[in-house]
């Protein structure tokens, strides 16, 4: 995931759905957002529990909680397969307040038939909330799964559902209703 002998800072924080863990790399980069620790990084990786190396992050999450910002200009480091990828930066395009299906970003990415795999590349986003799937639902109605990986289904829709409500609240007057 990391370089070798690179120092990875991590910080925890408090936010309206609960707590978030993040992860930077020495450059800035997030590479990890999430509702539980990250997972165990290479034993050659030191890490380091660092607030102000996250203070970027943490200050954008805030004022997004806050209902104040619609995107973030933070740098990410996306690691992930060629498809992942394609998924993730179209997750992105996908604006404030609206939402798509798994089908839709499917069509999106020209692989019309790879619905499913499109939902395991939404699971396998590694910076939730900055990549947005959590605007990414079923297509035949509900909410869908949020944040599985070591979280409880009914909390992972609960969050869920509190992120789209959070931007339903605050978003934009918007003339059409087609997804990006």
């Amino acid at each position: 995931m990391i370089q070798n002998g690179n120092i990875v800072y991590t910080h925890s924080f408090e936010s309206p759905v609960g707590t978030l863990y993040a992860a930077v790399d020495r450059r800035g980069r997030v590479f990890y957002l999430g509702f539980r620790p990250p997972r165990a990084l290479s034993p050659d990786i030191e890490t380091r529990e660092n607030k102000y190396a996250c203070g970027e992050l943490e200050y954008q999450l805030d004022e997004y909680f806050a209902g104040a910002r619609h995107g973030f200009t933070l740098d990410l480091r996306l690691d992930g397969t060629n498809f992942q990828r394609a998924v993730w930066s179209r997750l992105v395009r996908v604006e404030y307040g609206r939402t798509a299906s798994y089908g839709h970003i499917a069509r999106k990415i020209g692989h019309r038939e790879a619905a499913r795999a499109v939902g395991n590349a939404v699971a396998a986003n590694p910076v939730a909330v900055l990549v947005p799937c959590h605007r990414i639902v079923p297509a035949g109605g509900g909410l869908g799964n949020y944040a599985l990986r070591g979280m409880d289904a009914e909390e992972g829709r609960r969050i869920k559902r509190s992120l789209l409500d959070l931007e339903a609240a605050n978003a934009p007057l918007i003339s059409s209703q087609t997804p990006a």
